[in-house]
């Protein structure tokens, strides 16, 4: 029996052409042995001399067709290299040469593509889940890697490519994103967060407009199911229109037991912004009068039972009950006078804001790891996280303020704006801003649509240019 060892692929692409026998014959014809290699093994090893005239006899008759047969062969032979590509993604706690060996790339491969991405990339911060699309070259049954794409980051895409000498180069591309303005509106039924994302508004946005209004509202006391909200935003998206970065708010009102509070973002002439009501007065105060997210009061200020000693103690500030890990911010500007464990209050910050004026905040999981005593921080700046440390019956933040190294009820306190105000021409233009602003943030909650800053209706940067001024 005569015997040849091609690969699956060159078969079936010898079938392909209808020329099998002949083929075969062109290959013996060539001088390929019972192993397939030319020039090697004896033609017939397994074949009498009888059999081998008689080929040589089919052989002379069909010339031309040999010909074509012998083409044929060779092109499967000599196959031009193919490009396979195929996705994949990293597992749980897999790192990323386990990812490449798993995907078939040969470890001295895998190492020079590995050093040439780790200059463009960190590949440790990559996480499970991530697709990477992989190109290879396949040739005569042999795989290599030639190319690598993925995106570690909305706006960042890392490609991976092999040069003719077979070294590797790692590039960083970054993916253009468009300004685009947005509206949301929506009725409060349990909390701003939920309305938000019954709107279609990000929960990040709705934590930026909830630190905005925590400077005159309290969410625990002054919002309640039926109250409204809208929205006009600058939100960045890729072309396929992913939210990326943070946006900006440059308009919203929440309506309050039927009483509308509009605000409007200004910026000024040295890049500094803020936001004033529409008498054109800053919403800054000098304290914050919830500081911490989506909370609600557990505990005021006063004489009360203590959950834990069991006896009457005078309770000198005011608990935030929230889940561990809600964010905390500085009730105002200063500078951090304590920092760490202290006692029952567990993890501690007290923060000096001027010669009388202090807060303190108790029971914190964590901090914010740039905070250090002596650090400055702002207003609204997160300084901590929700927890339960030192006395606590569960999570919650305890706040206080203290005016002269006392401790006074920090609902009670005087909080006078500290802000600017608007005045002569720049608050006639302010106002006049107000009603396009308004309009254009009801065409586009009509018409669900956004458009760019630029193509916007002027309202928002008429306050703007002016205050420039």
């Amino acid at each position: 029996m005569l015997k040849t060892r091609l690969s699956s692929a060159r078969i079936a692409s010898l079938r392909g052409s209808s020329l099998t026998p002949l083929a075969l014959l062109a290959l013996l014809a060539m001088g390929f042995g019972a192993a397939g290699h030319r020039g090697h093994a004896p033609v017939a090893e397994a074949a009498s001399p009888s059999a081998l005239q008689q080929l040589r006899t089919i052989a002379g008759s069909n010339m031309p067709e040999l010909a074509k047969a012998g083409a044929a062969a060779d092109a499967v032979i000599n196959a031009a290299p193919v490009a396979v590509t195929r996705e994949a993604e990293l597992d749980d706690g897999q790192t990323f040469a386990e990812f490449l060996s798993d995907q078939g790339v040969a470890d001295n491969e895998a190492s020079a593509a590995m050093n040439a991405l780790a200059k463009a990339y960190d590949l440790r911060r990559l996480r499970a889940g991530q697709d990477v699309t992989l190109t290879f070259q396949q040739s005569n049954a042999k795989e290599s890697l030639t190319a690598a794409t993925f995106q570690p980051e909305d706006t960042k895409e890392i490609t991976l490519t092999r040069a003719v000498d077979g070294s590797f180069t790692a590039h960083v591309n970054m993916i253009p994103v468009t300004r685009h303005r947005m509206a949301g509106a929506g009725e409060i039924r349990t909390n701003l967060y939920e309305a938000g994302s019954r709107a279609g508004v990000s929960h990040a946005l709705m934590a930026s407009l909830i630190r905005i209004y925590s400077h005159s509202l309290d969410f625990q006391r002054d919002i309640h199911p039926g109250d409204k909200f809208e929205v006009l935003y600058d939100q960045s998206t890729t072309a396929k229109g992913k939210a990326v970065g943070d946006s900006t708010i440059v308009y919203a009102q929440l309506t309050i037991a039927g009483k509308p509070h509009a605000l409007y973002r200004v910026t000024f002439s040295d890049g500094t912004a803020d936001y004033f009501d529409e008498r054109g007065q800053s919403l800054r105060r000098a304290l914050l009068r919830t500081p911490v997210a989506a909370a609600h009061i557990t505990s005021g200020y006063g004489m009360r039972v203590h959950p834990l000693l069991g006896y009457s103690k005078m309770h000198k500030g005011v608990d935030f009950g929230a889940p561990i890990g809600t964010p905390i911010f500085a009730a105002g500007s200063g500078t951090i006078e304590e920092i760490g464990f202290k006692n029952g209050f567990g993890r501690f910050i007290r923060i000096r804001h001027n010669g009388s004026l202090e807060t303190a905040y108790g029971h914190m999981s964590r901090f914010n790891s740039s905070l250090y005593r002596g650090a400055h921080v702002n207003q609204g700046e997160v300084i901590a996280y929700v927890g339960m440390s030192g006395r606590a019956t569960g999570p919650h933040l305890h706040f206080e303020v203290r005016r002269n190294g006392e401790q006074v009820n920090p609902m009670s306190i005087n909080a006078m704006p500290t802000g600017r105000t608007l005045d002569g021409r720049l608050l006639t233009a302010f106002k006049e801003g107000q009603n396009k602003i308004k309009q254009e943030f009801t065409t586009l909650v009509a018409t669900k649509g956004t458009m760019t800053p630029a193509a916007a209706t002027s309202a928002a940067f008429t306050a703007k240019t002016t205050a420039a001024h």
